[in-house]
């Protein structure tokens, strides 16, 4: 009987080592190789210089979209609102940047009304038009305007872009990205992994 339950309890010994030393599987798309994030510089909303590589040691979101967008940057800025709340005393080692792709209406004052309402903290950076192209190159993001009727909306046209999070790591590499909708849970597991590296 004594014989019985040490080789049990070896078993269920070898079977949590093995777990243990299971390879983290990551919800995010990463990327082959990463490789240093594309440089974004320009103007946060309160009107202070923005540079992402100053946020060296922190993990980076970064999202592109713009503030008349009626669903999924709304949505995507309020589900970064609940990761940060979730991450609780981790949260200091993150940062969410919002990235306009709607820089003639978007401006740095524009931002200041529409990204602290989702949180104070957030970055939301106005790129001047013609060093956005290149930045959106660098993360392979597409925007592309789609004008209205004038009767239709006082707007006067929409911005198709890319939706998805960008995870940049405290070393400054890209290392991969979330598609839209994916579960806060899901983001959050893959960040605290990468804190724990």
């Amino acid at each position: 009987m004594l014989k019985t339950s040490k080789i049990l309890g070896l078993i269920l010994l070898l079977a949590l080592l093995a777990a243990c030393s299971r390879p983290y599987r990551f919800y995010g798309t990463l990327y082959d190789r990463p490789g240093p994030a594309g440089e974004i510089s320009g103007t946060n909303w309160d009107d202070t210089p923005f540079r992402l590589s100053d946020l060296r040691g922190k993990v980076a979101l970064v999202f592109f979209g713009y503030t008349f967008c009626p669903d999924v940057c709304p949505t995507t800025l309020a589900e970064m609102r609940v990761l940060m709340q979730e991450l609780g005393n981790r949260a200091g080692d993150v940062a969410v940047v919002f990235v306009s792709v709607d820089p003639e209406r978007d401006t740095p004052a524009r931002l200041a009304e529409y990204v602290p309402a989702f949180d104070r903290a957030f970055y939301g950076v106005h790129v001047p038009l013609d060093a956005l192209a290149s930045v959106k190159t660098a993360y392979g993001v597409i925007a592309e305007k789609n004008y209205y009727d004038k009767e239709d909306s006082a707007a006067g046209y929409s911005v198709d872009h890319t939706a998805r999070v960008y995870l940049i790591d405290p070393a400054g590499n890209l290392r991969l990205s979330f598609s839209y909708a994916t579960p806060v849970e899901d983001i959050r597991s893959d960040i605290e992994h990468i804190l724990r590296e």
